[in-house]
């Protein structure tokens, strides 16, 4: 996902760069030109030091976040994005979702998964539809880990339906592996149906 160029006129917080020397202003310039090309390690690097010096506003801040996650620093995402996403709520819709969705997957991959849906839930809300298959698909994935195979299930075959409509690189393989997802909660389901009415069957027999 990226962010929508529009943003080379933004103000630093507290002391800020357009205060500081020129050599420091271009360095800014060039960050926002790396992240808007996806050159997130090289974003990284620049946005690192100008944060120790100046304490960057939260919307630099968020990209460094991102920077970080991109980076496969998910803790370092989470430190970043957790504390900053109340301040984030100003900005344009589908900004929001790249920041939601960084801070989700970040957690994700650390197995953080009741910290996860509630960020793929919000980023859902403001993306756009044909990105939702994937935040779909990872919240199926955090409940089937919590053995929830109910909610699994359900959102499995919302992301199922998207994976269907609009296009995605991992379609195909992403589709046959839901379809196994499905199978699996749908036996799951029925094993947890099938104790409940032996249960319930012993009961009867006791009383």
């Amino acid at each position: 996902m990226k962010l929508r160029t529009a943003v080379i006129a933004l103000v630093l917080s507290a002391v800020t760069i357009a205060r500081a020397q020129s050599p420091d202003s271009q360095k800014l310039g060039m960050a926002l030109d790396y992240f808007q090309s996806g050159k997130y390690h090289e974003t990284l690097l620049i946005l690192e030091q100008l944060d120790k010096q100046y304490r960057l506003n939260p919307r630099f801040r968020a990209y460094l976040g991102v920077c970080y996650y991109h980076e496969w620093d998910y803790k370092n995402a989470c430190k970043y994005l957790d504390e900053l996403m109340p301040q984030l709520e100003v900005f344009a819709p589908h900004e929001r979702s790249v920041y939601y969705f960084a801070n989700a997957e970040s957690h994700f991959f650390l197995q953080q998964y009741d910290k996860a849906i509630p960020l793929y839930e919000k980023m859902l809300l403001v993306c756009y539809d044909n990105e939702k298959a994937d935040a779909l698909f990872r919240i199926a994935f955090c409940y089937l880990s919590k053995e929830d195979y109910g909610n699994a299930y359900e959102f499995l075959c919302f992301a199922r339906d998207y994976y269907q409509t609009f296009p995605n690189e991992n379609k195909v393989a992403r589709l046959e592996q839901i379809k196994t997802m499905i199978d699996g909660c749908e036996e799951k389901l029925k094993d947890k149906e099938e104790k409940l009415k032996d249960k319930e069957e012993k009961k009867e027999e006791e009383k």
